[in-house]
């Protein structure tokens, strides 16, 4: 940073899609990490937990959720964050030099995009839920007032993210904080309603339908994807080790309780159904109330870099553009929501699975066998492409036809490992402008 920056106010964040965001627009890591912490803060997150303990019950899920957290999620997201804030771009950009430009814009980009505008439209589709409950509406019945009440709901999460990453740091810094009021409620209530013994010690009705490997692979489908648009939000962090580290903070302190909160509320329940569990429950107006606050604050993020994403595809340069493109995508994903997008919960975390540690696996090897280093290539990366197929290929086989491990591990493992000798068999037998600042060149 220059002496100048360092006098000069901070300039406002100008949000643009394709550029590198200047040192001086940085930020301490802590606004990062409330950002995590809202995406993080999910109704999707409880669904989790209630899932979770009906197949292995409270004591069992501890070890499950900690190693999952604590490590996988921590690492990938440490790791994806440090490339975002060294090179101050998105996601989807950062790919255009492993990728190139063409694959990152027409495959990179789309998949990053449309799974970001699948999860929109569940969660906003769960928080429509919440709301009908809330007012006394059945909204498994009375379709068109869900529709309406939806549609508001939707309307209303997309406006920070429309206008900014400024605005959404406001809105997490009001929302998180609150949010943990519902955390403290749903524990009281679960408490009262069931007590701290029967909780500890509950023994699902059908045990055994998930096994460990299964369940972490459970949760990593919510929370790959951060390995890949954690640089959406760390571009605007300091590029330090320390500081990228520090900043998947905002995941762990949310995720980690809210997974146990979500498994104490289910407790006997018999479903995953959140907003069906707190009906049960008997949760007063405010926590509908503050779970739709909380909810705002993950669709947030996933609003975002959909906006992100699908201004890459169409070479979008300016904030103006991309609030354009995220309004525009935000009533398309409304329709898929109102469509039922609810119903494909576990195909979209199978989809996530599947291709996001591809993607973070190709853009990892790449950057440190570049030393950090980052050019725009256009074209078409071959070798790129043979990785993320062989991702594909380990996952789907690990998780279908020969069920073992942890299909999101191996399959980022046999990523890097097939970029990382295709790079170097192609830098030594054809080697052209995507080998060009590789390690073997030096």
């Amino acid at each position: 940073m220059t002496e100048n920056s360092k006098v000069q106010p901070k300039k406002e964040i100008g949000d643009d899609p394709m550029n590198p965001v200047p040192l001086d627009q940085r930020q301490h890591w802590g606004t990062p990490a409330m950002i995590f912490g809202g995406l993080e803060f999910s109704i999707t997150i409880l669904m989790v937990g209630s899932t979770l303990v009906n197949s292995f019950g409270f004591k069992k899920t501890i070890p499950i959720v900690l190693f999952t957290f604590l490590i996988l999620t921590w690492i990938g997201n440490s790791i994806s964050g440090f490339i975002g804030a060294k090179t101050g771009l998105a996601s989807t950009i950062i790919a255009r030099q492993p990728f190139g430009a063409q694959q990152a814009k027409f495959i990179i980009a789309m998949v990053v995009g449309v799974i970001s505008l699948g999860w929109w439209s569940i969660q906003t589709s769960l928080t429509g839920n919440a709301i009908c409950a809330m007012l006394g509406i059945d909204y498994t019945a009375d379709k068109m007032m869900w529709a309406i009440i939806t549609i508001i709901v939707g309307l209303t999460f997309a406006v920070p993210s429309i206008i900014g990453y400024s605005s959404m740091k406001w809105t997490d810094m009001i929302a998180v904080p609150a949010g943990l009021l519902i955390v403290v409620g749903m524990i009281f209530l679960s408490l009262k309603n069931h007590g701290w013994s029967t909780i500890w010690n509950y023994q699902p009705s059908n045990p055994g339908t998930m096994s460990f490997a299964a369940a972490v692979t459970f949760i990593l489908g919510m929370n790959v994807s951060q390995w890949v648009i954690s640089a959406d939000y760390t571009r605007y962090a300091y590029p330090r080790v320390k500081d990228n580290v520090l900043i998947p903070l905002g995941i762990i302190g949310v995720g980690v309780p809210l997974v146990f909160v979500g498994a104490m509320m289910a407790i006997g329940e018999g479903t995953y159904d959140i907003v069906a569990i707190m009906v049960d429950l008997g949760f007063p107006l405010w926590g509908f109330l503050v779970l739709w606050l909380s909810a705002w604050t993950s669709q947030l993020v996933n609003n975002y870099s959909m906006g992100l994403s699908f201004s890459n595809i169409l070479n979008i340069e300016s904030n103006k553009g991309r609030a354009i493109v995220t309004f525009a995508s935000t009533l398309i994903a409304l329709v898929v929501s109102l469509m039922g997008m609810m119903d494909h919960f576990m195909g979209l975390l199978t989809m996530a699975a599947l291709l996001y540690p591809g993607i973070a696996g190709v853009i990892f090897a790449d950057f440190f066998m570049r030393k950090g280093n980052w050019v725009d290539k256009e074209g078409w990366n071959m070798v790129a492409t043979l990785a993320l197929i062989a991702n594909i290929g380990v996952g789907y086989l690990t998780t279908y036809v020969i069920p073992i491990g942890i299909p999101p591990i191996q399959s980022i493992i046999i990523t890097v490992i097939v970029y990382y000798l295709g790079m170097k068999i192609k830098s030594k037998k054809a080697p052209d402008k995507f080998t060009d600042g590789m390690i073997f060149n030096h």
